[in-house]
Parts: C-alpha cells; structure tokens; sequence
C-alpha cells in the first residue's frame, strides 16, 4: 500500500525541502500539471470519469492509457452518478440507468479488463439528492459485483452519505464489497455553506475512522488497496483556499507512518 496526496504547491514546497515524504503525488488528467509533478516525486492519476451520463462512450482511451504507462497510476477510476433530472421513483428510470452503468462500465473493462476499472461511490448530500440512488449500497455492491470491476472506498463520501442518510458510517462501509478493494480516500469533513463537504485536513473523528478501516486491512479481513489516498489540497478556486501548508506538514507524516507502520 503506498501512500498518495493531492497535488499542489505547497505539497511541492515541503516535498522540495525534505520536510515530508509520500510514496506517490497525485495529479488529475491534466498533461501541465503531470510534468509539473514529475520532479518531484512518482506520480498517480485519478481521472475525471463518471457513469451514468453517458459521458463514457467519448472518452479516448488511448489517452487513459498514455497516462497510465507514464506514471504509476495502477488502474482506471471512475465515480457511480446520476443525472439531476433522474427521477428516482420511476423503476424504467431506475432500470434505464443501471442499464446504462453496466454498459459504460463494460466499455471500460472491455478496453481495460475488469481488474483494471474501479467503481468510486459519489457522496449523497442534500445539495445533491439525485445521488441517492447511485450511493445506496446494496445498488452500488450489485454493480460491481454484477460487472465484475473493483472497489475505490472513499471514506470521507462515505461519512458524509451515511450522515445524509442517519446511519452509521461503519454500517455504511461494511455494506461495500471490500474483498474487492483496491483503493482508498481520505480527507476531512466539514460543513460548508450548511452542507457536509470533504477535502479538508483530519480531525479526531476522520483520523478514528482511518484507524478502523486499517486495522481491518491489516488484519486481513479487507483486501489491502494498493493506493491510500489523502486527497487534500490542490489549485485552482476550488481547492486554493482550503490547502494550508500546516496541514501538510503535521498529517502527512502522520498518515505515512499510518501506511507502513
């Protein structure tokens, strides 16, 4: 398992000065800042995919693939949604989509193989009530095992969905066909603008939920993911105000220990 974190400047700056080390930096699909990374460190990609839009049957996969040979990105990643206008009471809606799912998700294993595509579950806020149906885990769990591709458990979405939702957020995750693991997310969480929102720095209760989804990775009962991922910081007005240098600093060595330890 090796331990990745967002790109971003001042991830930058303290790898540069040796004051923390990761295993890998992690970049979006984007060619400048992949070279911008590269002296810095070995690099991973988490692209911008989603299934459920039909957004898939365009994407070129040469290109996926040119990233993946270049960098130590150890598979293809992509996010379970639905429309805004999914109406989630009809069952031919509800048919039609996971219909949909299968069919993007198998174009996607039929360029890749099954082993290769991880399915990541969106986080279901009431800011985003059409997600609901794609974040139930029974329905997600089916997908993947009807598809046959892997599990990316991002533990922050599935805090905040569990909240959403008034269950408890280990339930939520036990539900998830973790023998299928191969990755895994963390970042804070935090309401923002009265909604639960994830990428900032840890407190007490994401460090707690990290700690129990390693103890069951290391006692074998999940599969062990080859990536653990702290997915904060980054550029750009999304992510610009919240990436604080002492942060960095103070939880990045902690979650290194964390991963090999």
């Amino acid at each position: 398992m090796k331990l990745a974190v967002n790109y971003s400047l001042p991830l930058i700056d303290l790898i540069s000065k040796n004051k923390i080390k990761v295993d890998l930096i992690k970049c979006p699909d984007w060619e400048g800042m992949l070279y911008e990374a590269q002296p810095y460190g070995k690099t991973t990609i988490h692209f911008d995919l989603d299934v459920g839009l039909g957004s898939t049957f365009k994407v070129d996969f040469n290109r996926l693939k040119w990233f993946k040979q270049n960098t130590e990105t150890p598979h293809f990643n992509t996010h379970l949604v639905t429309p805004r206008n999914f109406d989630a009471n009809s069952h031919e809606a509800q048919r039609n989509m996971i219909t949909l799912w299968h069919d993007e998700i198998n174009l996607m294993i039929e360029n890749f193989g099954a082993s290769q595509v991880a399915l990541e579950h969106f986080p279901y806020t009431s800011a985003a009530p059409h997600i609901k149906f794609a974040a139930d885990s029974e329905i997600f769990s089916k997908v993947i095992q009807d598809t046959g591709c892997m599990l990316l458990l991002d533990l922050a979405h599935a805090r905040i969905t569990a909240d959403t939702l008034g269950i408890d957020v280990k339930d939520y995750i036990k539900s998830l066909p973790l023998d299928r693991l191969v990755e895994m997310h963390i970042t804070g969480v935090q309401k923002h603008n009265g909604v639960l929102t994830d990428h900032f720095g840890l407190d007490q209760k994401d460090w707690e939920l990290l700690n129990w989804a390693l103890e069951h990775i290391h006692d074998g009962h999940w599969r062990k993911p080859k990536i653990l991922a702290f997915e904060y910081g980054g550029v750009g007005e999304v992510f610009a105000w919240r990436t604080r240098v002492e942060v960095l600093e103070s939880q990045v060595p902690r979650l290194y220990r964390a991963v090999h330890g």
